[in-house]
């Protein structure tokens, strides 16, 4: 057989992929050492080959890369064993990037191993996409705010939570009053107009810790934690305030807005996160059936 003479430190060079070699000892700082990074690795790092020999990988972590990820690769360098996984890095500049991470060790003639080669795949492009499209998978598209999946699964959590500490919340339901009537009138433009502006009305005059969703058509649903029911309904009149001195301009006529708002306290004797939305919803009912732009509670109206 003929034999193929080429030189393997050519490959590594112009290959796409970015290729790190550390030496296998020590593996706490100032060690791994990086013996070798090929062109790829300057280019997506910034960093020079001079900067970087005799650092060792943690240069580019910050306390945003996942210590669970960095934890696993730690015990494949420990083992000697090859190891697989995405991470987080950070250029020279702070720039974040996604790696596709493959470790392989290297070993002599001897079957000791001596070296580490990473060789790691930009996967930078690919992992935004899947964060738009979770952010997606969680946003009311006309509103920005959570959508009803989302807000059922923040919710469950406040329950379970509630369970565990006995940290109370609360609960409020908003319809936007005669909504149909504004559609049919002014028509499907005016009408998103009409809830994109209430959710902004709403979405500034509420805390931070505050998590409000679009649940339905002109529905919205405002989980708010640690608020027990006197707060909740402090909060709820002041919404129901701001809406009502909210106004559109349509054709040069203004549309005036106001809402309907139930609200209700987490009990104990809940069996599941959906007995919240069951009394909250009856108590919106209630302020729309005794005339609308209300505030409601467990037994009372308030406005």
């Amino acid at each position: 057989m003929k034999k193929i003479d080429f030189n393997f430190r050519d490959i590594a060079e112009f290959a796409n992929d970015v290729i790190i070699v550390t030496k296998s000892f020590p593996l706490d700082p100032p060690g791994p050492e990086i013996v070798y990074v090929n062109k790829a690795f300057t280019e997506l790092t910034g960093y020079t080959e001079a900067e970087i020999l005799g650092k060792n990988p943690r240069i580019l972590q910050s306390e945003k890369t996942d210590k669970n990820t960095t934890q696993i690769i730690r015990q494949g360098l420990e083992n000697k064993a090859p190891v697989r996984v995405t991470i987080r890095n950070f250029s020279k500049i702070g720039k974040e990037y996604w790696l596709d991470l493959s470790i392989l060790p290297l070993k002599d003639p001897d079957g000791k191993v001596t070296h580490f080669v990473a060789i790691e795949r930009d996967v930078t492009e690919q992992k935004n996409i899947e964060r738009e499209l979770e952010i997606l998978s969680k946003t009311d598209s006309l509103t920005g705010l959570l959508n009803r999946r989302a807000f059922d699964s923040i919710l469950k959590d406040e329950r379970n939570q509630f369970k565990q500490t006995q940290n109370g919340y609360s609960l409020l339901m908003l319809d936007i009053d005669h909504f149909k009537a504004i559609n049919d009138t002014y028509g499907h433009t005016i009408g998103d107009e009409a809830i994109q502006s209430f959710a902004k009305v709403c979405s500034s005059e509420l805390r931070a810790k505050d998590k409000m969703a679009r649940v339905g058509g002109e529905e919205f649903c405002v989980l708010l934690p640690s608020t027990d029911i006197e707060k909740a309904y402090s909060i709820a009149e002041n919404l129901r305030k701001k809406v009502s001195n909210t106004s559109l301009k349509s054709k040069n006529k203004k549309i005036s807005l106001t809402v309907s708002i139930g609200v209700s306290e987490a009990e104990y004797a809940d069996n599941c996160h959906t007995d919240i939305l069951k009394r909250v919803d009856k108590n919106l009912y209630q302020a729309k059936k005794t005339g609308r732009n209300k505030v409601c509670l467990e037994h009372s109206v308030m406005f």
